[in-house]
């Protein structure tokens, strides 16, 4: 038996959100409330709570009317963005892939988190798969250092002081202080480095990618088991590819 899982005030926000992608004129409380069938209490408080997303712009205030807000495009953009970027940088990140024989991840920031929005794995018998638009912990992401990185040092201030770091692992770092360090670190050598701070014997390594401007646009990054990353030779072979490929990336985006 296929299990129910509708949300009646989901639904509800729902329909008003499709309905007024149908309609471009302004709309009333009751306007609203008649065409869907919704009680006015109940709509009321989904109408206040998409006003105060952005998902719905209140212009006119006796009686009360409504549009379509900003938040659906932003959102469209955003998504937009992501799949044109992930299209620019799949070939490159299929050769890296090749060439390392590891797991090729994308990193970009929205909305002052950090996701994944591509990946390739290797033909490596054992691959590490990230969980693709899920916020990670950004003190044990290679990618998210190299992001944070290019960061002003008062907004890795502000954002670190509402930040909890989570320890993963006995590697990873936990004190704010010695992550502004790292982050500086970070920005002067052009890669960032997770050495078994998210899960023990598994590493990673990052560069960031720019566009126009010279703007941060995310970072590209291998993971692989630690043995890679302890021989000096192959670690530098990885370092060396992975910076090459961040600077044809950010060659062919700006």
């Amino acid at each position: 038996m296929k299990e129910n899982v509708t949300v009646p005030a989901v639904e509800r926000a729902l329909n008003v959100l499709e309905y007024f992608s149908l309609n471009n004129d302004e709309k009333s409380l009751k306007a609203i409330g008649d065409d869907l069938d919704i009680p006015s209490a109940s709509l009321f408080r989904i109408i206040k709570n998409l006003v105060s997303r952005g998902y719905l712009l209140q212009v006119e205030s006796n009686p009360p009317k409504y549009v379509l807000g900003y938040k659906i495009p932003q959102l469209a953009s955003r998504y937009s963005d992501n799949y044109t970027i992930a299209n620019v940088i799949k070939p490159y990140m299929e050769r890296l892939s090749q060439r390392t024989n590891q797991t090729v991840q994308f990193a970009v920031e929205r909305g002052k988190q950090i996701i994944y929005i591509e990946q390739v794995l290797s033909a490596a018998p054992v691959n590490f798969i990230a969980h693709l638009y899920t916020p990670m912990e950004i003190n044990t992401s290679a990618g998210a250092k190299c992001i944070l990185a290019q960061w002003p040092a008062e907004t890795q201030k502000r954002f670190l002081k509402e930040t909890v770091l989570q320890k993963k692992t006995e590697k990873t770092i936990v004190d704010k202080e010695k992550y502004l360090e790292e982050l500086r670190i970070t920005r002067e050598r052009g890669y960032g480095l997770d050495y078994e701070e998210f899960n023990k014997g598994i590493c990673c390594i990052a560069a960031p990618v720019f566009g126009t401007d010279h703007e941060c646009i995310g970072a590209i990054g291998v993971t692989g088991g630690i043995e890679e990353y302890k021989n000096n030779d192959k670690f530098e072979v990885l370092k060396n590819n992975i910076i090459e490929t961040a600077g044809l990336i950010s060659a062919k985006i700006s």
